[in-house]
């Protein structure tokens, strides 16, 4: 009985063995067309799977790929798998690693870890699709980008001091699709473009030690001034605060000057003082303003010659005082430029002043250039260029010796007229003039003569009022008569007298020493003009 009993027990744990033989024999060849458990190709689960299965979940997982863009301000984009056609392509080795495992070790690898397959994953995509994916990358929008910043010099304070570089966030398209295109072909899901050097950077930065070296010699040159004196206590600074962009560094390494800028700076100067050329004001010995333009006499800069020496000064890289190189010059660059020491000429009522120092020398009547032959005094500021005695003027159908002559403008000049004039002033110049000269009487000129110098400045200018200055014999000319307390005439160089208490003239000139001009007749027609003092009437 125990005999057959344990036979039963026996037979049974066989046939259990069996069943579990069969059955693990069973799972085993489940095994051969699945991938045992834990398995994984390139990291994805592929358990239980048959081959193409895998391939299938493998496939699905290169469809939903997803690249990650990284940009410089920590900003991200996506860019999917499905919008430029990405798709798994090899898929031969699969089928290799299911048949190269152990069916019947699935056992140990359901209880432990499984087999971890890698292999290269070919994929494919559409480049024509991600450019056109990249074009609508908000990075890439120009007008997003900033453009990197060189470090530079800058003047501040007196100093040039170093500004550091700026990176900027402009992109190279031309990177930029080469690392994404990287990135696609090898599976990346993330790429950084500051990483990746897509980024276009600064030429210089500030640890550039060239940097410092250039600052060291642009500031030698920052620190120098150029003083012009202008005379007069007048004075022009030129310092760095106008000259910091004109100076830069060659490739050697040496400083430059920018020459137009040079330039401009010295004509800007130049029009601010130069006169010739220029209407000026001018308060008439009468105390009237008028405005006289200066023909020859006045400030004129030789701008070629001083923006020359300026560069010249500037390229030392040393402090200087200087004068302008002129190639005309005045007595002053305050209020008007003349001086106290002048000539004025009156055209419209044919007066001359002659100041020296700021004293009244000389006032006389003159005679002027001929107004209906054409031949009209030149109107301006001009410079006396020179002074001789005995001279013979010449001209067309003229040749005149006089004793003092002064140039001031071509033929035109200041000169003695005794010898053939005896009165100066009225309105003698509109008929009866000169070729142009200032007829002066000798005894005037000769006080002028004896006291100017080359150089004076001659201001002649037609006043706007008539003073209605008599006409003045020469010194020495008198004739006889009365009228009022005292009377003289003067009838073509001959003594004559006048008749009534007014006077009548009794040749072709008529001088009234004071008072009314009632009952006064010039070549017998009553004359009807104003009640002057010593007015002469020709």
């Amino acid at each position: 009985m125990r005999k057959r009993r344990t036979g039963i027990v026996l037979a049974g744990a066989v046939m259990l063995l069996l069943i579990v033989l069969g059955m693990y024999a069973g799972i085993g060849f489940y095994y051969r067309t699945h991938f045992l458990e834990h398995a994984t190709i390139n990291g994805t689960d592929v358990s239980d799977l048959t081959a193409e299965e895998a391939k299938e979940r493998l496939a699905a997982s290169v469809e939903n790929y997803t690249l990650t863009v990284k940009t410089r301000e920590g900003k991200t984009e996506t860019i999917r798998g499905e919008d430029i056609r990405y798709r798994l392509v090899a898929d031969q080795e699969i089928q290799s690693f299911l048949d190269q495992q152990n069916a019947m070790a699935w056992l140990p690898k359901y209880f432990g870890s499984g087999d971890a397959y890698t292999m290269e994953v070919s994929t494919s995509y559409d480049k024509a699709l991600l450019q056109h994916v990249e074009a609508k990358l908000d990075c890439l929008k120009t007008d997003a980008m900033t453009a990197p910043k060189d470090a530079h010099l800058a003047l501040q304070a007196g100093q040039y001091v170093i500004i550091p570089e700026e990176e900027g966030n402009t992109l190279d398209i031309q990177k930029v699709d080469k690392a994404l295109q990287e990135a696609v072909e090898s599976g990346y899901t993330e790429v950084d473009l500051d990483a990746s050097g897509c980024y276009a950077t600064p030429a210089v930065r500030a640890t550039d030690g060239s940097l410092k070296a250039q600052a060291a010699i642009m500031n030698k040159y920052s620190s120098v001034t150029v003083t012009y004196d202008m005379g007069g206590g007048v004075t022009e600074v030129l310092d760095a605060a106008t000259t910091a962009g004109w100076f830069s560094l060659n490739e050697a390494g040496q400083p430059v000057i920018d020459r137009s800028a040079v330039s401009a700076w010295v004509n800007e100067l130049a029009d601010r003082y130069d006169t010739i050329g220029k209407s000026e004001p001018f308060v008439t010995s009468r105390g009237e303003t008028v405005y006289v333009t200066a023909q020859t006499y006045g400030w004129q800069m030789n701008r070629e010659a001083e923006t020359e020496a300026l560069y010249n000064q500037l390229m030392l890289g040393e402090s200087a005082t200087r004068t302008p190189v002129w190639y005309e010059s005045a007595g002053s660059h305050r209020d008007n430029d003349l001086g106290n020491t002048y000539v004025e000429i009156d055209y419209t009522n044919q007066r001359l002043w002659f100041y020296k120092d700021g004293a009244l020398l000389v006032e006389t009547a003159v005679v002027t250039g001929n107004v209906s032959a054409g031949n009209a005094s030149p109107e301006g500021i001009f410079c006396l260029v020179g002074k001789s005695e005995h001279e013979t003027l010449k001209g067309e159908g003229y040749s005149t010796p006089v004793d003092y002559w002064m140039p001031f403008y071509g033929g035109v000049g200041i000169h003695d007229a005794d010898s053939w004039r005896s009165v100066y002033g009225g309105d003698i110049y509109q008929t009866s003039g000169s070729h142009g000269c200032i007829n002066t009487p000798t005894a005037k000129v000769a006080v002028i003569y004896q006291n100017i110098e080359v150089g004076t400045p001659i201001v002649c200018y037609s006043s706007g009022i008539n003073y209605g200055y008599a006409q003045e014999t020469i010194d020495g000319a008198s004739g006889g008569g009365s009228q009022g307390n005292q009377g003289n005439t003067e009838a073509n160089g001959n003594n004559g007298s006048d008749a009534g208490n007014a006077g009548t003239s009794q040749g072709d000139i008529v001088i009234i020493d004071g008072g009314s001009t009632s009952g006064v007749t010039e070549n017998g027609v009553p004359y009807t003009g104003e009640d002057l003092q010593d007015v002469i009437i020709q």
